[in-house]
């Protein structure tokens, strides 16, 4: 096993036997790892502070598993960002999960050409901190993100959306009206994309 050290935006973590952690995380190129912290639970000096949390950006120190399908290990884990405007209430928090199980669900080990994917759960985690309305973000990750996919073709109603960054969702606010008109189909069509996902 080769040693390596990355960035990454942590998706899922799992609790394996008494101590250990599973941990899956999405890298800067699009790529899911799946890593094993052996003593994470019982380990404050090399993974303490909660530093192993959904939602986190992290770098990550590592010994690289060689055979495909086979778990990382994970050395040392030290926290880039916590975004903790995600966890101001309930529903930033929810919405921050649900996009987190998004990417989780379509992105794949091996694929190190979908940094869009990455960049796309970068911005978006960041945007729920500075939400005003939640609903208008949840509107702007899911075209963003059935587009990336190849799901949807834009339509004239959804012009504000595409046009404008993540960064500045709160400016959509104005077009709540659409949000109201469309979400409920749209998060129809992307709760279906995810649940059929081949990974």
């Amino acid at each position: 096993m080769s040693q390596a050290k990355d960035k990454f935006i942590i998706l899922r973590k799992v609790k394996y036997g008494e101590s250990d952690l599973i941990i899956h995380a999405i890298s800067p190129q699009g790529e899911k790892l799946s890593f094993i912290a052996r003593g994470a639970l019982k380990s404050k000096k090399r993974f303490g502070g909660g530093i192993l949390e959904p939602t986190h950006f992290v770098n990550f120190i590592y010994k690289q598993s060689s055979e495909e399908g086979r778990m990382h290990v994970l050395q040392e884990a030290t926290l880039i960002n916590d975004f903790p405007g995600i966890r101001q209430d309930y529903d930033h928090l929810e919405f921050a999960l649900h996009v987190l199980d998004c990417v989780g669900k379509v992105s794949q080990e091996g694929d190190k050409h979908s940094d869009f994917l990455f960049n796309l759960l970068g911005h978006t985690l960041k945007s729920i901190e500075a939400a005003q309305d939640v609903l208008v973000l949840k509107m702007h990750f899911y075209l963003r993100f059935m587009l990336q996919q190849g799901v949807i073709q834009p339509e004239p109603w959804m012009g504000p959306f595409l046009k404008t960054n993540l960064a500045d969702t709160n400016t959509l606010i104005p077009h709540r009206q659409i949000v109201d008109e469309e979400l409920n189909n749209v998060e129809n069509m992307v709760r279906h994309y995810i649940a059929h996902a081949v990974v």
